[in-house]
């Protein structure tokens, strides 16, 4: 199997910006297919010289990234740590988006300064709900600062599993649970309102 070096500069030869691709040991996984450069003739030259590694044009992962890194242009800063504190798909999940900021930003995936955790924006909204059923004010638990980000506190849940053919856990009270389920059924676009109004709250609050 290649190595990881070896890997980017082909594709730096064929004229892909890897800024915009994640690299993982087997897959190569386009974030932005227009900036990445990653063509369809480019992918059967590189395919031709690393058949072992797959090209991913996921449509919804491309999604992922482009609502992930609105939050992580604004919360990470060059060359910094970054420590991932999540286990199983979802520390997959984190570290295959924060792959390419290594190149973008020159961060470090590891140890750091700074915690990336695994929430999504259905974590958020579940969050809000869970205050509002206790009776408590409606706070934004899930906003990024210069110490702990959240890459995909604006991402559904369900773009996760798409891509990942996973099941993840929001909530373990019913009661939100059946609040969640009511507002996907009966309010259109409900998630991307909530998160609207819960980056109000936090810029606001």
């Amino acid at each position: 199997m290649p190595g990881k070096m070896e890997i980017l500069k082909a594709l730096s030869e064929l004229g892909v910006d890897t800024r915009f691709v994640s690299v993982t040991d087997s897959e190569v996984l386009i974030n932005n297919l227009r900036f990445s450069r990653f063509s369809r003739r480019r992918e059967e030259e590189f395919s031709s010289r690393y058949p072992e590694i797959r090209v991913v044009r996921s449509g919804i992962f491309q999604r992922i990234c482009s609502r992930a890194s609105r939050v992580l242009a604004s919360t990470l800063r060059p060359r910094v740590g970054v420590r991932i504190q999540a286990e199983g798909e979802m520390a997959h999940a984190l570290h295959v988006i924060l792959e390419p900021y290594t190149r973008k930003y020159g961060i470090k995936i590891g140890e750091g300064e700074v915690t990336a955790l695994p929430a999504t924006l259905d974590h958020s909204i579940a969050a809000a709900l869970e205050d509002m059923v206790r009776g408590e004010p409606i706070r934004y638990h899930h906003r990024s600062t210069s110490k702990v980000i959240y890459p995909l506190s604006t991402v559904p849940a369900a773009w996760i599993e798409s891509w990942l053919g996973t099941e993840i856990t929001i909530t373990t009270n019913p009661t939100v649970a059946e609040f969640m389920e009511f507002f996907n059924e009966n309010v259109p676009q409900f998630r991307d309102k909530m998160r609207k109004s819960l980056e109000f709250i936090g810029e606001n609050g």
